[in-house]
């Protein structure tokens, strides 16, 4: 009797950890593209910028922004824009989803023209620029 009480206890554990609710690799990253970029022409140095996109994130709810991945050089601000998506089966809100002018904010310490690079999913650039004063 103690074996077969041992051996369920035991069952019950691994049982347990064993199971997910969830597959492992639960979500899927994915580049947004950028449709449309909005900020002021000239900002003065030292003063925030802030940069509006605009652009399709995915065909339903489950679809979302996630983060901004930046790359700051010398006069040059490189942006890709990410979202994610389920891995697994799953109902999703039947609605479009946009980044809606998603906000990314910046400071230039330097005067000049600045390059701000956006990266999409096909590997293009687009391209613009502001002038700190």
């Amino acid at each position: 009797m103690k074996v077969l009480k041992c051996l369920l206890i035991i069952f019950v554990i691994l049982l347990q950890y064993s199971c997910t609710t969830e597959p492992e690799n639960d979500y899927i990253d994915f580049k947004i593209k950028v449709d449309k970029l909005t900020f002021p022409d000239t900002v003065s140095v030292n003063d925030s910028l802030t940069i509006l996109f605009d652009g399709f994130v995915g065909s339903d709810g489950c679809h979302r922004f996630t983060h901004f991945e930046v790359i700051e050089k010398v006069n040059e601000l490189q942006i890709a824009v990410w979202g994610s998506k389920p891995n697994f089966d799953t109902v999703c809100p039947a609605v479009i989803v946009n980044l809606n002018g998603k906000e990314y904010k910046t400071l230039f310490k330097q005067i000049g023209i600045h390059k701000i690079v956006i990266h999409q999913p096909d590997n293009s650039l687009l391209i613009d620029s502001v002038f700190v004063e």
